[in-house]
């Protein structure tokens, strides 16, 4: 073999210089000699599907309720329909079909559970509103002295709850504050 054309640059495994003719950019063309010194536009590397991950990542960080899960559970039903749409028309169904159906309907209620869960974890107890009640009756004992105050003070935290539909807590709450006033 000849020196008269330039060698690859690169590196071999074993570490010694790769003995290939090289093209104009310095490398064989198993090196990279044909690469156009460009970036690459397509892929997971590329510098728009960089930005475009970049862009939907912002989306979800600037999401105002991350933990509402309803449209993740809105995409699963609307696939699962779709997908039952379109077989809906065999009469007859394989394993795998069956079995994909029962796989989506599954990743469904795993969903439901957990936006359940979820839900039940932020709602206020039967404890906890029990507590509240005992703790505002005290208080308004204990902050207002004039009896009609304390009236007053009941009927405006009535009308807070709506009259019509009162909750039992504000019955509590009103039931309390009346016996204290006799």
């Amino acid at each position: 073999m000849s020196d008269n054309f330039k060698r690859c640059g690169a590196k071999t495994r074993k570490g010694t210089s790769c003995r290939a003719a090289a093209m104009p950019n310095g490398r064989c063309r198993f090196h990279g000699g044909m690469s156009p010194g460009r970036p690459i536009i397509h892929g997971r590397y590329s510098v728009k599907h960089r930005q475009s991950l970049h862009d939907k990542m912002q989306e979800f960080l600037d999401d105002p309720a991350p933990a509402n899960l309803m449209h993740e559970l809105a995409v699963q039903r609307a696939f699962l329909q779709d997908f039952l749409g379109k077989i809906s028309g065999n009469d007859k169904i394989d394993v795998a079909t069956t079995n994909h159906v029962f796989d989506m309907t599954d990743a469904i209620s795993r969903l439901v559970e957990r936006i359940s869960r979820m839900l039940n974890q932020t709602a206020v107890t039967q404890m906890e509103i029990t507590f509240l009640q005992a703790t505002i009756t005290n208080l308004i004992v204990k902050y207002i002295d004039d009896p009609t105050k304390r009236l007053e003070f009941v009927a405006e935290l009535r009308s807070a709850f709506g009259s019509d539909r009162q909750s039992s807590g504000a019955k509590a709450i009103t039931a309390s504050a009346y016996q204290s006033v006799e």
